[in-house]
């Protein structure tokens, strides 16, 4: 599953803009890191077909807040982001299941966080 996640953040990291893209959501992320795109996966659970597994994996994408233009303008540029993020997913052949966008884990920036399926390779049964 890690190589199938690897391929999908080099994807996602080639989004313009993109400052950083990494498997995780380390405690260390600093201001040269926005705008960035974190993969972490919730779960791994049986796909389709049936030795296939997909891996529910929350994406965290994010921006500053501060020496913006206001929140308008944090949130204009991050659904900007969200639809890039949504057209990698897509043609990685992922499944989207929903927008959070209520992440506010730092008081500095803003994050929101996308629900989606990757699919991984087959596995052994």
């Amino acid at each position: 599953m890690m190589a199938t996640l690897e391929a999908v953040r080099d994807a996602l990291a080639g989004i313009p803009g993109v400052a950083s893209c990494k498997v995780g959501l380390e405690a260390n992320i600093g201001p040269g890191d926005y705008p960035m795109v974190r993969l972490v996966p919730a779960r791994i659970i049986p796909g389709r077909p049936y030795h296939a597994r997909e891996c529910e994996t929350l994406i965290y994408f994010g921006a500053p807040i501060a020496n913006s233009e206001g929140m308008e303008a944090v949130y204009t540029s991050l659904f900007a982001l969200e639809a890039e993020i949504l057209a990698v997913l897509k043609a990685q052949g992922a499944r989207y299941r929903e927008t959070i966008t209520d992440e506010d884990r730092l008081d500095a920036y803003k994050l929101m966080a996308i629900r989606a399926d990757i699919v991984g390779a087959n596995a052994a049964p």
